[in-house]
């Protein structure tokens, strides 16, 4: 996959939708915002991920201060500035260059990239779903993204002493585990972006195919707004 690509194409999308009629309107997904609020948020997280992935440390956080625009109609610009700012600095630092992360190892420009490109597809979801035009995360974004998901929130995810449980993609073939010691106690199927908006707390399991004991995964489910914050 091409990270560069994929968060510019995901931003484009969500800075294009915003316009002076709808950016008063909520985000379904995401009630206590409105689309310019979205708008805002990718923006400054953007803005922060490429002064992180500039500074090169990472053992530290970038701790300067977010610079917005200077008026709600500017948001759209804007964000595609931060969009542009971060790719560039993907662009321009090696794979390995080191970044500081909050999930910890690997904190290299790379793993911040990649979850980059969760982070606008998402949203870009988040956008679409606000007005009324939602599609799926495409196919090869949402495998990552399972992946990617599991192992940032390891450690919270394990703390949550859940039983196993499987996560099975009807739109491909593989499988996600959580706690994989014994076989599946509880099976959840869907496509691959079912799956992944699901972990993201975009969907809820009504959305998916549950074979076994649901209690684990209903547990998981009530910890995922935790888990995200």
């Amino acid at each position: 996959m091409n990270y560069v690509d994929a968060i510019a194409a995901s931003s484009a999308r969500i800075a294009n939708i915003l316009t002076v009629e709808n950016r008063g309107m909520k985000v379904p997904s995401c009630p206590e915002w409105t689309l310019l609020d979205l708008v805002m948020h990718v923006g400054q997280v953007q803005q922060f991920w490429s002064n992180n992935i500039r500074e090169a440390n990472a053992d530290s956080r970038w701790s300067g201060e977010i610079a917005m625009p200077e008026s709600d109609g500017e948001a759209s610009i804007w964000l595609r500035n931060q969009t542009e700012s971060l790719v560039d600095a993907i662009g321009h630092s090696s794979e390995d260059s080191p970044c500081w992360t909050w999930w910890k190892e690997p904190r290299t420009a790379k793993a911040v990239a990649r979850h980059q490109v969760q982070e606008a597809e998402v949203h870009r979801w988040d956008a679409e779903l606000t007005i009324g035009q939602p599609n799926p995360l495409p196919l090869e974004i949402a495998i990552d993204g399972l992946t990617e998901y599991l192992f940032v929130h390891r450690f919270a995810i394990e703390d949550l002493k859940l039983p196993h449980i499987q996560f099975e993609a009807t739109d491909t073939v593989g499988n996600w585990h959580i706690n994989a010691i014994s076989d599946p106690a509880v099976t959840a199927s869907g496509t691959a972006s079912d799956l992944s908006l699901f972990l993201n707390g975009r969907l809820s399991t009504e959305s998916l195919t549950i074979k076994g004991d649901p209690e684990g995964l209903q547990r998981f489910e009530s910890a995922i707004p935790k888990i995200n914050s």
